[in-house]
């Protein structure tokens, strides 16, 4: 009798050490592997969904420009060649702006003479006075509504043009006849721009200013 109780307490020691160990046991491979592999799977899912933002390119170089005024006609003359070689040798450009301005209210080019005339004759049936039909150049064809010296004038004839139903108008800036003119150059380079500190000493009566560049 002794002996099968002592079996029994033997037995249930066994027991109680093998539950009370198990958690200390080694486990499988694909149960130390699941929850790594679940983040894993999880992190990726994410990235995926959510595109990458690239950053915008920052557009480091700013235009600069220099108005250069106070040539006189064989100045300019000399100017504008000094120039050109120099846009041939660096990344700069400019352009000759007339001093003085007229502002030109236009009806644009009809495809043919006939058609002008045909136009003209409408628009003198509104009322509108002082047109003429272009006969040659670049404009050749349009109806000429005025030649006006601001714009403010040229805006208001463009709107007494409108308010007679004539739509389509355009302004056309124009140089004074026998204007002078100034340059106007641009660069994106600061040394391009330096080097007309140097043309400018043969020049001694011009000016040149740092100004903003025209849009």
């Amino acid at each position: 009798m002794k002996r099968i109780v002592w079996m029994l307490l033997t037995l249930n020691a066994l027991l109680a050490a093998y539950f009370l160990g198990a958690e200390y046991w080694p486990q499988a491979p694909s149960e130390r592997t699941a929850p790594l592999n679940v983040d894993r799977l999880s992190l990726r899912s994410q990235s995926e969904a959510s595109p990458r933002r690239v950053p915008p390119k920052r557009n480091d170089a700013e235009a600069l420009c220099v108005e250069w005024r106070g040539l006189n006609p064989a100045e300019f003359v000399e100017v504008r060649e000094r120039l050109k070689a120099l846009a041939g040798e660096r990344v700069m450009s400019f352009t000759e702006v007339p001093l003085e301005t007229r502002h030109w209210v236009i009806f644009p080019p009809l495809p043919s003479p006939e058609s002008a005339a045909a136009k003209l004759d409408e628009l003198v049936a509104t009322g509108l006075a002082d047109a003429f039909v272009v006969k040659d150049g670049v404009w050749r064809n349009a109806i000429s509504l005025g030649l006006y010296a601001s714009a403010d004038s040229a805006r208001r004839r463009v709107l007494e043009v409108e308010q007679k139903g004539v739509l389509g108008t355009h302004v056309e800036v124009l140089p004074r006849q026998g204007t002078g003119y100034y340059f106007v150059i641009r660069s994106e380079d600061p040394e391009a721009l330096k080097s007309l500190s140097g043309i400018k000493q043969a020049y001694p009566n011009s000016q040149q200013s740092r100004i903003a560049c025209p849009s």
